[in-house]
């Protein structure tokens, strides 16, 4: 990594938008009973409503029904493209269940229906990469960390994965400018800087050399969270949380009476 003092470090972040309208707490059984729901009202037509049940089972870690609506949903797919994005889905749930076995397994099977899209194919081969090195195959984990940078070398999480795999390996100086790398690309995820001060505490021969890197990631990092912080949205409870909710319903109850008036 080039130590010259006068080098700058360009940092990027990306901060998710809130869904428009007010946002309210929901517990997850206010949840699954809306989602639920919805599903019910959708007919024949219940794509939608089975990924949202899929993603908030996979949320709550019930990986048995959120695996369920997925093999449902890769039935009514139709075209590889979807399917594969389907079966990444699988493996991020077993992922969040620590079932790395069978994620792998999951984003194997992912990988071989070869989807054309950038987003699926990266996070194919990033989370692919992230679970061979939480089995310790750091070897096989650079390979497909590779592979997701070069589809795509904007997003952070392979750089911080590819860190991983080569500091299980050894090769503590390249994983100290992966995890710079990431923290670049995004420095609103704190993960990499975090490895890489651990990396710098245990290899302090290293420190001379990323010191002024680390500086300046732990400076994005502390101004994009300030930055994150300011644009949190209001989340409303209580007594506010219900009269949001009531207002929608009849909005719901409001348009589909519309509809059946328009039919008659």
């Amino acid at each position: 990594m080039d130590s010259d003092p006068r080098k700058t470090f360009d940092f990027r972040f990306s901060i998710p938008q809130p869904p428009t309208g007010p946002l309210v707490q929901l517990s997850a059984a206010e949840a699954e009973k809306i989602l639920l729901k919805r599903l019910e009202g959708q007919g024949a037509e219940p794509t939608d409503a089975l990924w949202q049940l899929a993603r908030f089972y996979s949320h709550c870690k019930d990986h048995e029904k959120a695996l369920g609506y997925l093999r449902e949903l890769l039935a009514r797919l139709p075209d590889l493209e979807s399917k594969a994005n389907c079966v990444l889905a699988m493996g991020q749930t077993m992922e969040r269940v620590q079932d790395y076995p069978a994620a792998v397994r999951y984003y194997r099977e992912a990988l071989a229906m070869e989807p054309a899209r950038t987003a699926t194919w990266y996070f194919i081969n990033n989370n692919l990469g992230f679970s061979l090195n939480t089995l310790t195959q750091f070897v096989e984990g650079e390979k497909y960390c590779r592979k997701a940078i070069e589809v795509d070398p904007n997003r952070p999480n392979a750089h911080k994965n590819l860190g991983i795999a080569l500091a299980g390996q050894g090769n503590y100086h390249a994983a100290a400018q992966c995890f710079v790398r990431a923290t670049q690309a995004n420095a609103a995820d704190p993960r990499s800087l975090r490895l890489l001060e651990v990396l710098l505490h245990d290899h302090p021969d290293l420190e001379f050399e990323f010191k002024e890197a680390a500086e300046s990631c732990q400076k994005a990092v502390e101004a994009v969270g300030k930055k994150v912080e300011e644009l949190k949205p209001v989340v409303y409870r209580g007594w506010r949380k219900h009269l949001i909710l009531l207002r929608t319903r009849l909005r719901s109850f409001g348009q589909q009476l519309a509809k059946v008036c328009s039919r008659l």
